[in-house]
């Protein structure tokens, strides 16, 4: 069992919310009961992560994507009727979004990286550049970030390599493991730059500072030209799978060391 500021500290101790100008609150949002015997943890605070949450006795639970308002709020509809369910249920709520990212060790693109056998060499925003130092090929990246970021009973839900829309052929689109490539650069990467979750707005960034792969959570209209025109080579692991890898790394760290029952509850989006 632990004791909720306990609990608060550590995280805040852990991840330096102070240091980050993010558009949410990080940390504990929403106070619940004092004695946290069970954490749920999960990528978004929905009703269904909810729902699922109080059905297994979780006394308190740690997203990355929580309330996304900051310091002062309306709690109105369905966000009321979330926030309600919680204080009924005396359930806490943590969020951890930027901090989560960012963490040198045990965020999101640090273990992306790690899983890869990537050498991280400098951060640029909550992402990190890193050489590819084991020579792996894009085919084995994706393999690996399959394995490492799916469930075992993933079933793929987007078309094979070589079936893409009318028109994107040209962009050298394919779909590989569940993910989706724009191979436009090197076969073998040289210098990776990873960034999970909405991070498009940092690929000519990325680029410009020498990034031959970028890697990320997401894929915008403009995407498939730049990665053409710069010839380099562009991954969408999707913004869910892309931000499971910090959580699980945290929450078995919270019940190593304050000896809670822990459940990753899993609800996975279509992005």
């Amino acid at each position: 069992m632990a004791e909720l500021n306990e609990l608060e500290c550590f995280l805040n101790e852990t991840y330096n919310f102070e240091s980050f100008d993010d558009y949410c609150v990080n940390g504990l949002v929403v106070e619940g009961k004092n004695e946290v015997k069970k954490v749920g943890f999960g990528v978004s605070f929905n009703d269904l992560f909810l729902e699922r949450s109080i059905n297994s006795g979780c006394d308190a639970v740690l997203v990355h994507h929580g309330i996304f308002q900051k310091r002062f709020f309306t709690l109105k509809g369905i966000e009321k009727n979330k926030i309600k369910k919680l204080l009924n249920n005396d359930i806490s709520l943590f969020g951890i979004h930027l901090p989560m990212d960012a963490h040198p060790e045990i965020g999101h693109n640090a273990l992306l990286m790690k899983s890869i056998g990537a050498e991280i060499t400098e951060p640029l925003k909550w992402g990190f550049f890193g050489k590819n130092k084991e020579g792996k090929s894009i085919k084995n990246i994706i393999d690996i970030l399959h394995k490492f970021l799916h469930p075992e009973d993933f079933t793929l839900n987007t078309p094979e390599t070589g079936e893409v829309p009318d028109g994107l052929n040209e962009f050298n689109l394919k779909y590989r493991s569940g993910f989706m490539l724009l191979e436009n650069g090197l076969d073998i990467p040289e210098n990776i730059f990873m960034a999970s979750g909405g991070s498009t707005d940092l690929y000519e960034e990325a680029v410009s500072m020498g990034a031959d792969t970028f890697i990320c959570g997401e894929i915008k209209e403009q995407i498939p030209a730049i990665s053409l025109e710069t010839e380099t080579n562009f991954i969408n692991l999707g913004h869910y799978y892309s931000e499971k890898p910090g959580i699980i790394a945290l929450m078995n760290l919270v019940r190593e060391k304050f000896k809670v029952e822990t459940e990753f509850i899993e609800i996975p989006n279509l992005i």
